[in-house]
Parts: C-alpha cells; sequence; structure tokens
C-alpha cells in the first residue's frame, strides 16, 4: 500500500509502511498507519499497522472491522443495542454498554441480561431500567458514581442524605456532573454538606452550585475559603464584593487571559504584546515547523534545553517562527505575552481575520506540522474526517495555506449557522451539535452574573476553557490588526 508521505525538503513522495515503521513513535506516526490502515485492503499489512501503533483506539478497531473475519471480534469489543442476545455475554462483561445503551433495551432485553449478568455494578443497573426503580443507584459507591457521570439525567435525581462513600478524589467530578445537568435534588442536598472540608476542585463547583440557587453570600463564602486562588476565583470574588483588593490581583497578573483582559478593559489598561520577534537572522533554522519529523525532535530538545535564549536564537527565521515564540514564552517564563501574525491568512475583513488567527493561537500555536491525540492536523487542527468532507487531502495539512483555506470554510459555515463569536469557538471544538444541544439551550447573555456564570457551566471541560482563550485572543488579535473597538464588554452585552 502507498500513499502520500511528508518529507523533508517540502518534498512529497510514495513510501510504503516499512519506511513509516522507521519513524519514531508518536502520535504523528500512529496518524500514517491510521492512514495506512484506512486504505489498505491487505488484512495482513493492516494488522502489522495495528501492532505498531503508539497508543491504540477503538477506531483503529474499527478500521479493521471492514475485513470480514474481524467483524465478530469488533461486535464483541464494542457491542451496540441490537447485538445484545447474540454475542456471548462475556463481551458485555469485558467491554460493558454504555447506560445509554441500557436505557434504550426492550424488557426481553433488559430481562436476558439480568439474567445472564453476575453480581455487581452492570446487574444492578439493569434492575434499575428493568423495573424503572432508580431509588438506589446511589446506594454504593461504584454504582453512584457509574449513574451520575455516564446517565446524569433527572431519572435518577433524588435526595441524599450522606455523600461519604463518594467523597474521594473523584467527588469533584461528582459534584459538577449534579450542579451542570441541574440535577435539583442532589443539588439541594450538596448545600447542606459542610464544604470547608473538601479540596478546591469540589469548592469550585459547590461555589458554582450555590450561584446557581442565587445563594450568593453562601458562594462568596465557600469561594473566599479556596486556598489555591487564580484568576477565575478572584475574577469571581471581585464580581460578588466589588473589592478592588480582588481586581488588583487580576491587574497584576501579567499574563492575559480571559479574566484578566476584562480586568484591564475595567480600567481601561492596556497589556503589553509583542507580536514580531522574527529579524531572520538564520538562513537556514534548525527546524522547519512545517515538517512533522522536525517539530517533534523539536519537542525533544525543547524538553532538555537550559540556555532557551540561544536556542531562540537558532530558530529566529520565518520558517520557524512559531517554534521561536514557545521558546522565548518559557524563556521569559511566561511572562511576556506573544502574539504572533504569522504569514498565513489575509482577509479584509479584519474582525474575521482575527478570528482566524485566535483559533489559530489556541489550536496549535502556529506550529504548521502540529498533529493532536485525536489526529488533528495542522494549524487549524482539522480533524481527517472533515478534511475529507470538504474534498481537501488530509496529507496537506502541514502547510498553512492548504489548512487554512478548509478551517476558513469551515468557520465561515459556522458563522453563518450561529452568528455570535462564541458560540463559533465552543462548535470549532466540540462541533455543532455540542452546541445546539448543550450550550444555546442553557446559555445566557441577559441576567445577573450573566453570561459568565452560563460560560461556566458549559458542559464540557475542554470546550469550556477553549472558547475563554479563543475569545481573548479574538479581542487581542482585533486591536493587533487595527480594529480597537472590540473588547470583552461589548462582545459580551447583548
Amino acid at each position: 500500500m502507498r500513499f502520500l508521505f511528508f518529507l523533508p525538503f517540502f518534498l512529497w513522495a510514495e513510501v510504503n509502511l516499512s519506511v513509516i515503521l522507521t519513524k519514531p513513535k508518536s502520535y504523528v506516526r500512529d496518524f500514517y498507519l491510521t492512514e495506512f490502515m484506512r486504505e489498505t485492503n491487505d488484512s495482513v499489512l493492516a494488522y502489522k499497522a495495528y501492532y505498531a501503533l503508539y497508543k491504540k483506539k477503538m477506531t483503529h478497531l474499527k478500521i479493521l472491522s471492514k475485513f470480514d473475519f474481524f467483524k465478530p471480534i469488533y461486535k464483541c469489543v464494542n457491542p451496540s443495542v441490537k447485538d445484545v442476545g447474540r454475542i456471548d455475554i462475556s463481551c458485555i462483561l469485558n467491554n460493558g454498554l454504555w447506560l445509554r445503551s441500557i436505557a434504550k433495551l426492550d424488557k426481553k432485553q433488559l430481562s436476558y441480561l439480568y439474567e445472564k449478568l453476575p453480581e455487581g455494578r452492570e446487574k444492578d443497573a439493569v434492575y434499575a431500567f428493568l423495573n424503572s426503580d432508580f431509588s438506589k443507584v446511589f446506594s454504593y459507591r461504584e454504582l453512584g458514581y457509574y449513574f451520575i457521570l455516564n446517565y446524569p439525567k433527572k431519572i435518577i435525581d433524588q435526595e441524599i442524605k450522606d455523600f461519604s462513600i463518594f467523597e474521594d478524589k473523584y467527588f469533584d467530578r461528582f459534584v459538577k456532573s449534579a450542579v451542570i445537568n441541574n440535577l435539583t435534588q442532589i443539588r439541594l442536598s450538596l448545600s447542606r454538606i459542610d464544604y470547608k472540608k473538601f479540596n478546591d476542585k469540589v469548592k469550585w463547583w459547590l461555589f458554582l452550585n450555590e450561584m446557581k440557587f442565587k445563594e450568593y453570600k453562601k458562594a462568596l463564602k465557600i469561594l473566599k475559603s479556596v486556598r489555591k486562588k487564580g484568576s477565575k476565583e478572584y475574577f469571581w470574588l471581585w464580581m460578588l464584593s466589588k473589592k478592588d483588593i480582588y481586581l488588583d490581583k487580576l491587574l497584576n497578573n501579567r499574563r492575559i487571559n480571559f479574566y484578566t483582559l476584562y480586568a484591564h478593559e475595567e480600567k481601561n489598561i492596556p497589556f503589553e504584546i509583542k507580536s514580531k520577534i522574527v529579524f531572520n537572522k538564520v538562513k537556514k533554522p534548525k527546524y522547519n515547523q512545517e515538517n512533522p519529523w522536525d517539530v517533534l525532535k523539536f519537542w525533544d530538545e525543547f524538553g532538555k534545553r537550559k540556555d532557551l535564549f540561544n536556542f531562540a536564537k537558532e530558530l529566529d527565521s520565518e520558517k520557524s517562527e512559531a517554534l521561536k515564540a514557545l521558546v522565548l514564552d518559557k524563556a521569559h517564563k511566561f511572562r511576556i505575552n506573544y502574539f504572533i501574525t504569522p504569514k498565513m491568512y489575509e482577509d479584509k475583513n479584519l474582525s474575521f481575520k482575527a478570528f482566524v488567527y485566535a483559533i489559530a493561537r489556541q489550536e496549535s500555536r502556529f506550529v504548521p506540522a502540529s498533529v493532536s491525540r485525536s489526529y488533528a492536523l495542522g494549524v487549524m487542527q482539522v480533524m481527517p474526517f472533515l478534511v475529507r468532507q470538504m474534498k481537501g487531502d488530509v496529507f496537506s495539512q502541514f502547510d498553512y495555506n492548504q489548512n487554512v483555506k478548509l478551517s476558513v470554510k469551515h468557520q465561515k459555515w459556522l458563522f453563518s449557522k450561529l452568528k455570535d463569536p462564541l458560540m463559533v469557538a465552543y462548535a470549532y471544538n466540540g462541533g455543532i451539535g455540542f452546541v445546539n444541544r448543550k450550550v444555546l439551550p442553557y446559555f445566557k447573555y441577559k441576567g445577573e452574573f450573566e453570561p459568565f456564570l452560563s460560560m461556566e457551566l458549559v458542559p464540557y471541560d475542554e470546550s469550556r476553557e477553549y472558547a475563554k482563550k479563543v475569545i481573548a485572543n479574538y479581542v487581542i488579535y482585533s486591536h493587533i490588526f487595527g480594529d480597537k473597538n472590540l473588547t470583552l464588554h461589548r462582545l459580551l452585552k447583548k
């Protein structure tokens, strides 16, 4: 099997599996192995590629299921609702069924599972659905966590008098799920516990729980008790108390983030930004940022180098500008805000151009040969399935022009559907389906402490923080490109 493969000196060449296997184990190599598995019709070579993977995923098993002999194996490792009763019960025991899948089973299927399953969490879960009785789902730790994390529906909402069996290092996840999914009876129960004995992660979600109940005095007490406060905590302490002592904490933080930027706008104090860092003193940089294998070598050396300022000098070229920015950031101990502007996209619409740069900075810090754990590609981190959907070439995504072109097309489509830059940021990270199902129905721009409270309650952790960073980047890049009127205050005031 042959396909396009990135090689130095910007050349594309056809190589076979043996060449891929000479490369270092990494997510970059896994991306190429995955594409090889997807394209080959040779089951032996596909298996060879599979066993060479650095990190194996369910996606890889799904690809292998195109071979007839592997289909029964895939059914076993990834059982679906329709397979219940058709596959060996050991498949379900070893790999489990999602609670959402169990909820879709009919009485006959549930009875079959209940009869076959041994005593334990899964059997007790099946019993609850079979008898429509969820009163005992919090009777012991394993079952309670199973439901609260995987099936946080109103049907399980109930008063919990004693949380002690759940008060372990994962308790913040328990509290978060109850708060975000608005399980009112559980939330009321959480309001009665002694917040002082918990760690800062738990306290944060107990704080938000009281904010949702509009118990602002108690929320303030909980937040004050947080031991290690950061920008987020100081922002909310200021919002609730309006005391300048908390605003000053934000103003004294030299690092730009959503909260510190808002505080600087509040006092009309500009942030120090540095965007020009390349003077092209190096004709041939040590690493080419468009070569994924070079980027891997860069990360390896970056983790070992002590003389970071000298390392930055070795990267003083447009061909390694993004890498130099990363080195300088660490060299200055993250006290200088680098917002570089590599030549990757032009648009007369400066607002949209700023948004494109805002996404790129958050996705990859402008490193064009970036590959994520999920194989998102390039400076804009476009997923391979989306590249194909837009008729692009997955093997050309380490080129600024190719990757940005597809991403811009996708962003314009998202704006046509959502209009709002904040919602587009959520959608770029979590998908438009996530925004339509999990964000828009609950998000508020008007009301006390809005939209900030809604922003803290977005369900997915990554998307929640991602959008804050993108929207701050958006304001900064708008100013860099000449639009001084855009601020967080204006952007979030609907």
